[in-house]
C-alpha cells in the first residue's frame, strides 16, 4: 500500500509561471520555411519530437544546414534560397505524415530524383490527392495507388492554378503553400467545398 501524504492548504495566493513548451506543427512549418529561405534563420522555443527530428534529419539529407540544439530548443538554419542543393535522395520519414507531406511538396521544387518512404504506418497514409495537386504542376511523381512510397522527378515547380477538394486534410495545402515561394511563377489554390482543418490553414 503507497505511503498516505498529507497536503497542508496554502494560506496565501499562488505566484508562479510557466513555460509550455513549442508546437510540433509550428515547428514544422517553420523550418520548412528557414529551409527555403536566403540567409540564417534562428527559430527559438522549437518542439523537440519525434516528428520535428524527422523533419530535421530529412532536410539535412536534402543539403541544408541545420544545427539542432534540442536541449535549448533552438535551430540554426542556413536557407538554401530556393534552391535545393540535393538532386538525388531517399528519405525515411519514419512515420511522420506531415514530413513525408510537406517535403513531397518541397522536393517538387528542385531537381533530381527522390524517394520519400517510412515505416508501415506511413504506407498507409494516402497522399494522392497531394501527388495529382503536383502533377498539375508539371511534376513526374509516382504512388503506391495514392500512398508511399513516393517517388519525384522534380524540375521546379511549375507555378499554375491548382485545384484541391476543401474536405481533404489540410496538410496538402499547407505543403502548397509552403513550396509555392520557390515555384517558377506564382501559384493560385482553388478550394472545392468548404475547407477543413483552417486554423493550421492560417496558420501555415
Amino acid at each position: 500500500m503507497d505511503a498516505l501524504r498529507k497536503i497542508t492548504p496554502v494560506s496565501t495566493p499562488l505566484r508562479g509561471s510557466i513555460r509550455p513548451p513549442g508546437s510540433k506543427s509550428q515547428t514544422n512549418r517553420a523550418v520548412v520555411c528557414a529551409a527555403l529561405g536566403d540567409g540564417r534563420s534562428v527559430l527559438t522555443d522549437a518542439l523537440d519530437s519525434d516528428d520535428t527530428r524527422v523533419m530535421v534529419k530529412a532536410l539535412q539529407a536534402l543539403g541544408i544546414a541545420i544545427d539542432a540544439d534540442w536541449p535549448r530548443a533552438k535551430l540554426v538554419v542556413d536557407g538554401c534560397a530556393g534552391v535545393l542543393p540535393t538532386r538525388n535522395a531517399t528519405l525515411d520519414l519514419d512515420g511522420s505524415g506531415t514530413s513525408i507531406r510537406f517535403l513531397t511538396a518541397l522536393v517538387a521544387t528542385g531537381t533530381g530524383l527522390i524517394t520519400l518512404d517510412g515505416n508501415t504506418r506511413m504506407r498507409e497514409r494516402p497522399i494522392g490527392e497531394l501527388a495529382d495537386a503536383l502533377r498539375q504542376c508539371g511534376t513526374e511523381i509516382e504512388t503506391q495507388s495514392g500512398f508511399p512510397p513516393v517517388v519525384v522527378r522534380a524540375n521546379r515547380l511549375c507555378g499554375k492554378k491548382v485545384s484541391l477538394r476543401g474536405d481533404i486534410s489540410s496538410q496538402y495545402l499547407s505543403a502548397l503553400m509552403l513550396a509555392a515561394p520557390a515555384a517558377q511563377t506564382g501559384m493560385e489554390f482553388i478550394i472545392e467545398g468548404p475547407q477543413v482543418s483552417q486554423p493550421y490553414i492560417a496558420m501555415t
